[in-house]
């Protein structure tokens, strides 16, 4: 008998165990996957492997609270922040050139500037310089004195010899009442007598015209000093002038002096005007505590206001 040949063989064998062909392939596949997850895994480049590990890491429940787990925990705010990729600045990368703007655009650009600057409001406003030239002249009671006035305060200050000015002086009578006119220079003792400071024997050395106008009913004109009250007044001080009744100024003794109106009468305050007082005119030094307070008044009187 001829042995058998081996496509005979191979007929039978593949006959008697049709799955060896099938076992044969599927190994092939499975070591080829396998050689594929080896290469994977051994690859730490891989994007997909780590993105699959992170999802089992983030689903798997944490239980240790090692310094991994805290990282892997921390908030997006606590992780580190990558550095921003830097922008390269060569020095050699060419230049874009300037390009002049126009007169126009140059015009608009700060045009649009100045409306977008934030507006200081703590900033104080330029001083107004459009004033008068007279409001901005200095006070000139600051002026320095001339010499002519250091001289007269340095003589009034000084006690003065006294003696008669004025050695005569006649007056005329004038309605109503018949009274004599008088004004404030006919009573100055300073100008009559050359008396300064005024004294408490000034009526002693006055000459004979001024000391007969004692008791004599007069007229003369001057300004009333703020009293009290508006209206009603039984009396008032009478002032040379209004720079002494509203200014402040020292006045003489014999600038400022009391009227006492008559019984039944009152006068209402006049506010910087001059007007006539008729009265009857008295020279009597009162002292006080050693300093002369007044050294005329007038009583009986009458306001005549025109």
């Amino acid at each position: 008998m001829q042995p058998p040949d081996h496509q005979e063989i191979d007929h039978v064998q593949a006959h008697l165990n049709p799955t060896r062909p099938f076992i044969f392939t599927f190994t092939l596949f499975v070591l080829s996957s396998l050689a594929l997850f080896v290469s994977g895994c051994s690859s730490s480049e891989s994007t997909d492997y780590r993105q699959f590990s992170e999802k089992i890491d983030h689903d798997r429940p944490q239980t240790d609270t090692g310094p991994d787990t805290a990282a892997a925990d921390a908030t997006p705010e606590q992780k580190p922040v990558e550095p921003a990729p830097q922008v390269e600045t060569s020095s050699t990368a060419p230049a874009k050139p300037e390009v002049t703007a126009s007169p126009s655009e140059q015009t608009a650009t700060e045009t649009a500037k100045a409306d977008s600057a934030p507006q200081n409001t703590s900033e104080k406003p330029p001083a107004d310089t459009s004033l008068p030239v007279v409001a901005q002249r200095p006070d000139p009671k600051l002026r320095a004195m001339t010499k002519e006035e250091v001289t007269q305060e340095k003589s009034a200050s000084e006690p003065r010899e006294v003696k008669i000015l004025v050695k005569d002086r006649s007056f005329r009578r004038t309605s109503p009442e018949n009274a004599l006119l008088v004004n404030y220079d006919d009573i100055d003792l300073l100008k009559v007598m050359n008396m300064e400071p005024v004294t408490p024997e000034a009526p002693e050395l006055m000459p004979e015209w001024l000391k007969n106008l004692d008791g004599k009913r007069i007229r003369i004109r001057g300004f009333m000093y703020p009293p009290f009250q508006q209206t009603g007044n039984e009396y008032f001080l009478l002032a040379r002038d209004n720079q002494i009744c509203c200014f402040g100024k020292n006045p003489k003794i014999y600038d400022l002096f009391p009227v006492i109106m008559r019984e039944g009468v009152t006068a209402d305050y006049i506010l910087n005007r001059p007007f006539d007082v008729v009265g009857v005119f008295h020279i009597n030094a009162e002292s006080f505590d050693g300093e002369l307070e007044r050294i005329y008044t007038i009583d009986d009187a009458i306001v005549i206001d025109k």
